[in-house]
Formats: C-alpha cells, sequence, structure tokens
C-alpha cells in the first residue's frame, strides 16, 4: 500500500472486471459486512455492536461478520482480493490504527487492520467511513467520470470526503475531510468536537432534532407540539427527530420551517467554502436528512448561487448521493480497487 495511489481518468472500470472483495461498515450501532464486486452486493451480514462497545467486545464481532461473509461466498472457489473496512475516525489509514472516535470509546490507537488481516491473511485496507463513502460515489455512483469530488454526508453528524486528482485527501495525520466541523458561526454552540458554532451543530440531524426539543421544552412551538401529538396518537413525553421535523416543515407547521429553514442556509455557506477551498468539479449530497428534500437544499443552493465566486461557481455541479444505504459498503470494497489499482491495469 502506498500513499500515491490514483484512479486515472476515473473511467473505465467495468465491475465484471473487478475481483471480488469482502467490505465492512463498522458503526457506532452496526457491522455490516458483505461480499461485493464494485457495486454488486452479493452476500450481506449485519450484526449489532452491542453495549459497551470496547475492542474486546467489538472485534470478535467484526471477525464474526468476516468469517460469515468467507463462508457464504467458499462455494463460489472464486479468490477474495482483500478485505476493506470503513471506520469512524480518527484514523491513520496509512497504518489502520484507529484513535478514540467518539461512538465507540475505549478506541485509543487500535491497530485494526494488523488485527484483521493477522487473521484472515488477506490484504485488508482501513479509512475513514466518509472518505470510503466518498470514494464509493466517486468510483460507482454521483462521481463518477469526474476529476476532483468533495463528498458531504449529512446524517446524525455531518462527514466529508475529498478526491482531488483521483487521490483521496488525507492531511498530515489522516484527519483532512472534517467538512462539518468547518465554523459557520464563529460565536455560535460548542460542538462535541470542541469548536464553536460548527457546521454540524447547525445543520445535522442531531442538530435539527436538538434544536426542535429545545423549542418545545422553552414553550416555543405550539404548533410543532400540536403536530406531534397528532403524529404521535398517544399520550407520552414527545421527542422531535430530524425526520419528523422534516415532515411538519413539509406540512406548513411554521417553527419546524424555521429550523429547516436555519439548517438550510447553514448548508448553503458551507457549500459556499467547500467551493472557494476546492473548487470541485462535483459536490455530492449524501445521508438521511438530504431525504428532507427541497426545503432544505433549496435555500443552500440559492445562497451558493449568491455568494460563490463565478468561476468556480460555474465549474461545480452539485447533486445528491446514488449509493443509498450501502454507500459504506461499497466505499470499503473500493477500498481494495483504489490500493491495487495498478493490477486492474
Amino acid at each position: 500500500m502506498t500513499d500515491t495511489s490514483t484512479i486515472p481518468a476515473n473511467q473505465g472500470m467495468r465491475e465484471e472486471q473487478l475481483p471480488l472483495v469482502v467490505a465492512v461498515d463498522l458503526g457506532g450501532t452496526q457491522i455490516r459486512a458483505a461480499a461485493l464486486r464494485g457495486k454488486t452486493l452479493y452476500t450481506r451480514v449485519g450484526l449489532l455492536t452491542g453495549e459497551n462497545p470496547t475492542p474486546e467486545r467489538v472485534i470478535p464481532r467484526v471477525y464474526d461478520a468476516i468469517q460469515e461473509t468467507l463462508d457464504k461466498t467458499a462455494a463460489s472457489g472464486e479468490q477474495i482480493a482483500g478485505i476493506g473496512i470503513a471506520a469512524p475516525g480518527p484514523l491513520n489509514h496509512k497504518t489502520g490504527v484507529i484513535y478514540n472516535p467518539p461512538n465507540l470509546p475505549a478506541w485509543q490507537g487500535v491497530p485494526l487492520r494488523d488485527m484483521v488481516a493477522q487473521r484472515f491473511g488477506l490484504p485488508v485496507f482501513v479509512e475513514n467511513d466518509a472518505h470510503a463513502a466518498g470514494l464509493g460515489e466517486y468510483l460507482f455512483g454521483a462521481g463518477r467520470g469526474c476529476g476532483d469530488m468533495v463528498y458531504l454526508t449529512i446524517s446524525t453528524g455531518i462527514g466529508g470526503g475529498i478526491i482531488s486528482g483521483g487521490k483521496i485527501m488525507e492531511g498530515t495525520s489522516g484527519t483532512a475531510g472534517e467538512l462539518g466541523h468547518m465554523t459557520i458561526d464563529w460565536r455560535g454552540e460548542r460542538c462535541n468536537c470542541g469548536n464553536v458554532g460548527c457546521l454540524e451543530v447547525i445543520a445535522s440531524g442531531t442538530a435539527i432534532a436538538r434544536q426542535a426539543n429545545a423549542a418545545l421544552a422553552a414553550g416555543r412551538g405550539a404548533d410543532l407540539l400540536a403536530f406531534l401529538r397528532a403524529q404521535q396518537g398517544q399520550p407520552g413525553e414527545l421527542q422531535a427527530t430530524a425526520r419528523v421535523v422534516g415532515v411538519a416543515a413539509a406540512a406548513g407547521v411554521a417553527t419546524a420551517q424555521a429550523i429547516i429553514q436555519h439548517a438550510a442556509e447553514a448548508l448553503g455557506v458551507g457549500l459556499v467554502n467547500i467551493i472557494h477551498s476546492f473548487n470541485p468539479e462535483v459536490i455530492v449530497l449524501g445521508g438521511g436528512v438530504t431525504q428532507i428534500g427541497p426545503l432544505l437544499l433549496q435555500p443552500a443552493l440559492r445562497l451558493v448561487r449568491e455568494r460563490t465566486m463565478r468561476v468556480p461557481r460555474e465549474a461545480v455541479r452539485i447533486t445528491l448521493a446514488e449509493l443509498g444505504a450501502n454507500v459504506g459498503l461499497i466505499g470499503a470494497g473500493a477500498l481494495i480497487y483504489y490500493y491495487q489499482i495498478s493490477a486492474l491495469e
């Protein structure tokens, strides 16, 4: 493995010519594994990460998911080219060591790549999950055929992956692409990362839900409260989610619309920053929050038109992701093609 791997022209990678690989999407609540070729999944395994997800508890489950996947593909007799793992950062992709991700406590300096490689005797590549998802979209999804792409996932949190000249932008310590932690409001709320006014603390699914529930707790938003009661249909404590806030906004609930508008404007400012910083050909937007649709996206795109310098604005195309819920697995599998591309040429 080298740090100079590139994907020339991002074209011509026909799925039938690609080797079979095993992909693992390691999350805070679920471990998913699959055997796949390109973006086509042949098997799928899902295991719960479990409570108290320490390395001692979780890594055996990772082994089990990989072994079950290998067992399911053994009958084909086809050789597995390698194992790609998409994991929460921060991590060092060069060494495959994971450093204390927020949703995997006690994972301080865990050499996941070497542990999995020793267990299964296959090439193993570990990458930040947002970077891997961006690579999947670049090779097999909405970024296919472009040269420079930025992937932005807006979900529980906000993450990013940057591909420039066919290469994942990693940075000196492997933490480049933390687009959710760009500052949008320098006097804003404190983010879990320690920064203030991050895009994530304003526009993520968690942030949208938090703002809605704060309004309810403060006695504001009687219209949203009434909507939630009608949706829930039973007594008890009412808690808003980002999805419900989006549905309420679409139904004309003013409090919900104001929250989504605020998130949309923050997203728009973030997109302007991304365009000015990276001058990409394509920005791919993924993650569940994008399902809110035009109420979120149209105000964001309006800000892009109003505030971005003309030359980079006219060069960029902003589009929705294509790979859906499988993007983590497809991206993890794509790591094998990314790092071993010379073998395919």
